[in-house]
């Protein structure tokens, strides 16, 4: 009788512990808000004259979503990745969501340069940090304009895409 008594009261427990992890689990980025913010990207460079690459990628660094336009030169594709690295395994430490504030504050320190030799930082603007709230969930990078600037406001137009998506 005992254990009939309990099993309810373990099940609730259960039940409700389940649930807070559920609400605290971190967000992700899905393949498709990716290729959405990628799309977007392309386009807004591309409605520009502008030839260039996009990567999308998770909060670990890891390839999202990536498309290059047909008449991009191959290093876009690397310069694209190499932006949105940066700011996804950077940007949070220095609280920075545009690569362009990082390469700014990062250049006025002389002992940042040596972050220049870690493999795959690229300290050139022209990446955003994605963010549901204040959790960081990937990054967005453009390379192949002449600015990174323009590169940067690309990839801002992308992360707009997907803004409303990302509460």
């Amino acid at each position: 009788m005992t254990f009939l008594r309990l099993t309810p009261l373990v099940a609730l427990t259960f039940c409700a512990s389940f649930a807070q992890a559920q609400s605290t689990a971190p967000k992700e980025l899905s393949a498709l808000l990716a290729s959405q913010a990628a799309a977007e990207a392309l386009t807004s460079c591309d409605k520009l004259g502008h030839k260039v690459s996009v990567t999308v990628l998770d909060r670990n660094g890891l390839t999202r979503a990536v498309l290059k336009h047909e008449r991009a030169t191959p290093h876009t594709l690397d310069s694209s990745r190499g932006k949105a690295y940066t700011i996804v395994t950077l940007g949070p430490l220095f609280k920075k969501d545009l690569q362009s504030e990082l390469v700014a504050q990062l250049a006025a320190n002389p002992a940042a340069a040596a972050l220049t030799s870690v493999p795959g930082i690229l300290l050139l603007p022209g990446a955003v940090l994605i963010k549901s709230g204040d959790e960081v969930i990937g990054s967005i990078g453009v390379g192949g304009a002449p600015s990174g600037l323009v590169d940067e406001g690309c990839a801002k137009a992308g992360l707009d895409k997907i803004a409303s998506s990302l509460k």
